[in-house]
């Protein structure tokens, strides 16, 4: 599926999924803001916006623990309930936080964000390097999966 697509589905009124993933080629990386202008989205920084929910003082992420994939999975259920300037974020630099996790956690954590988040406020078009391949699961999702550029 192209990404305009994905969006779209994403965006139907009352439509029960509210999370996509967009596998980024390589000419994309660290230009998502311009690609969030381009389509519409309000760009986020998920490795920003995990520090930032980290209690004052804190040394580790603690993403490297048993339930790392419930902490990323309270910081996505926290941005699909808030109210934004746009109704669709494109999360970026997800990959930096996937990459301290063991496989299993990904895996809880791509199920929670993949199957979990139903009628969100908020919808969240995640994205991932499009060679990260070992950051996603397989093909079980393809229906809410972007690839390639604009």
């Amino acid at each position: 599926m192209d990404i305009r697509s994905l969006t779209q589905q994403l965006r139907q009124p009352g439509a029960r999924v509210g999370v996509g993933v967009w596998l980024l080629p390589r000419e994309w990386l660290g230009r998502e803001e311009e690609l969030a202008v381009r389509l519409n989205l309000q760009p986020l920084d998920a490795r920003q916006a995990y520090l930032d929910s980290l209690p004052a003082g804190a040394r580790f992420s603690g993403l490297t623990r048993p339930d790392a994939h419930q902490k990323l999975l309270d910081l996505l259920r926290r941005l699909t309930a808030q109210a934004h300037r746009r109704d669709c974020l494109l999360v970026h630099t997800l990959d930096l936080l996937l990459l301290g996790m063991e496989v299993d956690e990904r895996e809880l954590f791509w199920r929670g964000a993949l199957e979990g988040l139903p009628y969100p406020r908020t919808r969240l078009m995640l994205t991932l390097p499009e060679h990260a391949d070992a950051l996603f699961p397989p093909a079980q999702y393809d229906s809410r999966v972007a690839r390639g550029s604009l």
